[in-house]
């Protein structure tokens, strides 16, 4: 009879997942619909931008969203069908958080309806507004959900893919790089650089320093043969690289539909930033507790490489700046972002870890209390700022307040 109502339960709770994934991205379609029409001069936000692609001297073709809103556009010339596609994008995103999570806190021990109401939430555990230290709820902020880009939001749905790909791929390489792990992690790779290359330079920088520390750390196999797995994995990133080479080549040389800039080594941009430490510590609370808690994680391959990407985001925005027309556009600022969402999730995940370890804290009733009360106190801080946030960007106030 107990197994029956279990199974019930289940099936309950997957329905009113399904129905809340399906509202948020309903909530989405309007938000995006009005931000695409700057709906009574208000919502301002990228959209028109991305969506007038098809009709504008810059294409993008050879990017994700301009090719698919150029087929898009040349079947039916309205941009419904575009906007549906990113209510889509971030449907796609919750279920791909709960996949995150599933993977990350594994296959037994957490409640899957907790996992569902995560991986909603987890775009919403963004800066903690603090009215006197910060001027805005997006501007200065370290890390938040960009509702008014489509490319960020595209580039997370990618990147979530690619990253978990790589992750999987780099796990059960200590039995040697599969085949199916090795397609997997190259196509997926591919995929992100093809929405935003930002994600896809973040993670060659971090595969880097993490195979240099594994080729002279590892034991048990010999310097060639690990070698040759390292080398062979890194080979999975190629086509995302060479990619990149080709995007720089339209955007940088002027040949392309683009407008023409040049990549700067510059660190004004981060020595001039507003309450930097502020921006940190309001944007990753719950990440930074959760993770100087776990510090010891960072042994085990797979936390180790999300915060390997983490300071590979942080080091592309503090390091590389465009000029020129581009200036302005921030592309950079994306690694930081996809960083930080990645440090997040996986923070999320590690303390549904420890919820569920007896012997977290050695047991210690009182410390554990005490750390679960300061978690909880935080999620409820990032998550009613950034829902004011999402509030005053439904009703049109502009993303930049």
């Amino acid at each position: 009879m107990s197994n029956t109502l279990n199974k019930k339960g289940l099936r309950i709770t997957d329905i009113l997942y399904a129905a809340a994934v399906a509202g948020l991205s309903s909530i989405c379609y309007k938000l995006f619909y009005r931000m695409a029409t700057n709906y009574h001069g208000k919502y301002p936000s990228d959209f028109p931008w991305y969506i007038n692609l098809p009709v504008s001297e810059y294409k993008e073709r050879y990017r994700l969203l301009g090719w698919l809103f150029d087929i898009i556009w040349r079947h039916s010339h309205e941009i419904t069908g575009m906007v549906v596609y990113l209510a889509a994008v971030i449907g796609c995103i919750v279920l791909m958080n709960f996949v995150f999570l599933r993977f990350y806190t594994g296959q037994s021990g957490t409640n899957r309806a907790a996992l569902q109401l995560a991986s909603l939430l987890v775009p919403f555990i963004g800066p903690v507004y603090v009215p006197g230290i910060h001027e805005f709820y997006y501007r200065w902020s370290f890390q938040i959900f960009a509702w008014h880009s489509p490319t960020e939001q595209s580039m997370i749905l990618c990147s979530l893919i690619a990253f978990l790909c790589f992750v999987k791929m780099y796990e059960e390489s200590d039995n040697g790089v599969s085949l199916k792990n090795w397609i997997f992690a190259m196509l997926s790779g591919l995929l992100s650089a093809f929405a935003k290359p930002a994600f896809i330079i973040d993670l060659i920088v971090a595969m880097i320093c993490l195979f240099l520390i594994d080729l002279f750390t590892v034991k048990g196999k010999s310097f060639i043969k690990r070698f040759k797995e390292l080398f062979i994995m890194g080979c999975s990133l190629i086509p995302s690289g060479v990619y990149m080479l080709v995007i720089m080549k339209y955007s940088f040389n002027g040949e392309g539909d683009l407008h023409e800039g040049e990549v700067k080594v510059d660190l004004t941009h981060v020595l001039e930033y507003k309450n930097l430490l502020a921006a940190i510590v309001c944007g990753l609370a719950f990440a930074i507790v959760v993770w100087a808690v776990n510090i010891k994680l960072l042994r085990e391959k797979r936390y180790r490489t999300v915060f390997a990407v983490f300071l590979a985001g942080i080091l592309q925005w503090a390091l590389f700046v465009e000029d020129g027309d581009r200036a302005t556009h921030g592309n950079f600022t994306w690694g930081r972002q996809i960083g930080c969402y990645l440090l997040v999730i996986t923070a999320v995940a590690i303390a549904f870890n420890n919820l569920k370890d007896e012997n977290f804290m050695a047991g210690n009733k009182k410390a554990r209390t005490a750390y679960f009360a300061i978690l909880a106190v935080l999620l409820l801080l990032h998550i009613g700022s950034q829902l004011h946030y999402f509030y005053l960007i439904c009703t049109g106030h502009g993303y930049m307040l």
